[in-house]
Order: C-alpha cells, then structure tokens, then sequence
C-alpha cells in the first residue's frame, strides 16, 4: 500500500512539473489580446467596465503599468479599461501601452461608429505637446516588441504592430534592418496596409538577442512619407535545456487528513542554460 502511495505521489510531482514546464514554453509576453472592437455606445458611463485587457510578463507582472492614449480613460490594474467620466466623443481607435520591467507591449480599441477625432492620438506614451521651438512631428508609433525563443510552429504569426496616426491614404509601411534585408534576411517582414510586424522562423537568443530594425512610411513611388524609426526586437529566453533533477527520484509522504498547501519535498532542478539578462 505504501509503495502504491509512494509511486502515485511521483507520478503526481512529475505530472505537475511537466505542466509547468509546458506552461512556461507557450508563455507569450505582452497583451494576450492586441485587437479589440467595441461598439459605440451613446455614451461611455464613468467606472463602467468596458473590456478586460489580459497582460502577462510571464515573469509574474511585477510593477505592472498602463498608459493609455485617449485620457478619457484608464486601465486598472487588473487590466479593466474604464472611462474617468461620461464620455460620448472618443474617436475611431486608441491605444493601451503595457509596461513591466520584463516586458513591454501596445493593444489597439477600435470604436465601430466612432468618428475621428483629430489630435486624439498625439499624447500616445504622453509625448509633450507643447514646445516653445517647433518640433518634428512624428506619428509613427513603433513599441518594442518582445519575442519568446524556439517557438512552434505555425509560421509566420504576428509578434506587434507599428501604428502611425497621421498616415495618409495609400501610404506603405516599410521595414529593414538586420534581420529584414540584411543577413539573415527574410526573419521579420511588416503587412505594409496595417503595420503587423510578424516573425517567419523560431529564434535562437543565443545567436542573437535583440534586433534593431527601421520602420518608415512611403507614398506609392517609394518615397520617404515620414521616418525612419528605430523598431527593437527583443528574444526572450525559455530555457532551451531541460532542467535536470540530479537527487531523484524523489519520494514524498502526506499525512491522511493533512491540509491543503503544505509543502510536500523540496526538488532540486539544475539548469544548464546560461544565465542572460533582459534588457
């Protein structure tokens, strides 16, 4: 009988290992929604839910923060996007900027039936609008993106998007960097209408960490509209090697009636893969 507990204990320990490993590989930083589409209502009530935005760092989204680019709104902590007061004029889109110290990604609200409202975008990651010397205006929104390493396929899947508020009508967007048209070329491309930027291979940290890449927008001719601007890829590390449990197997012993949440064995894992820092 004890043998069969013992044995069923392991099985149970292994199990919850193996998950979380797996867990931990499918982990995609950033918003695990980039896109939502709201409709209009006739007017946007003051605290009143109106979509819930998951974020995750997979690092246990310490110092969690949002930014949001219409400051009619706010996003809780918990990731409730709410309105600050009645509001009925909020535009077409806007935007929501996640940031932690391990990552850092954007999340677009389209409004069905919202008209446009000119300006409303300019405060994006409150850029200042005032200036006593007229600045260059700059429209073209590119947030780092943060890509986990040896992911599966499908490929390619969409990693981010470049946005530009002030894009004209039949303008392109336009990538290039290492990585784009420098070896080892073909890794990244841009959807030239919508700004998706996607990833056409796994990644390898190891080889290369982060890739600094150029966005810009042109008109039908090839001409420079607006840009360049500076676009960083960053990989993220998953552990490549699998941990290894050098002291096992491990047996552990629960007392019948024990509550729950008391620790059963401690396990010892060694990793053997370089220890890399996150920029």
């Amino acid at each position: 009988m004890q043998q069969k507990t013992q044995l069923a204990l392991s099985f149970l320990l292994s199990r919850v290992l193996l998950l979380a490993f797996a867990d931990d590989l499918e982990c995609t930083p950033g918003f695990q929604q980039k896109e939502f589409r709201i409709a209009q209502p006739s007017e946007f009530v003051e605290d009143q839910l109106i979509v819930n935005l998951a974020f995750d760092d997979c690092e246990g989204n310490a110092t969690l923060s949002f930014e949001v680019s219409n400051p009619d709104f706010k996003v809780k902590p918990n990731g409730d996007l709410i309105a600050l007061k009645n509001v009925t004029e909020v535009g077409r889109t806007f935007f929501i900027h996640g940031r932690t110290e391990h990552a850092e990604d954007m999340a677009e609200i389209t409004i069905d039936g919202g008209r446009e409202i000119q300006g409303s975008l300019k405060e994006i990651f409150k850029n200042a609008r005032t200036s006593a010397v007229p600045r260059q205006r700059r429209s073209i929104v590119a947030s780092p993106i943060l890509i986990p390493e040896n992911q599966r396929q499908p490929f390619p899947r969409t990693a981010g998007k470049v946005v530009d508020s002030d894009r004209p009508e039949g303008s392109k967007f336009r990538l290039s960097g290492k990585g784009v048209d420098q070896e080892p070329k073909g890794l990244f491309r841009i959807n030239e209408n919508t700004g998706d930027v996607s990833v056409t291979r796994s990644l390898d940290r190891e080889t290369l960490a982060t890739y600094q890449l150029l966005v810009e927008t042109t008109d039908v001719s090839g001409r420079i509209i607006e840009g360049p601007v500076p676009l960083d890829i960053i990989v993220i590390d998953q552990n490549d090697n699998r941990p290894i449990f050098r002291e096992g197997p491990y047996v552990g012993h629960v007392m019948e009636g024990s509550p729950t949440d008391i620790n059963v064995k401690l396990v010892g894992p060694i990793s053997l893969d370089p220890v890399l820092s996150h920029r």
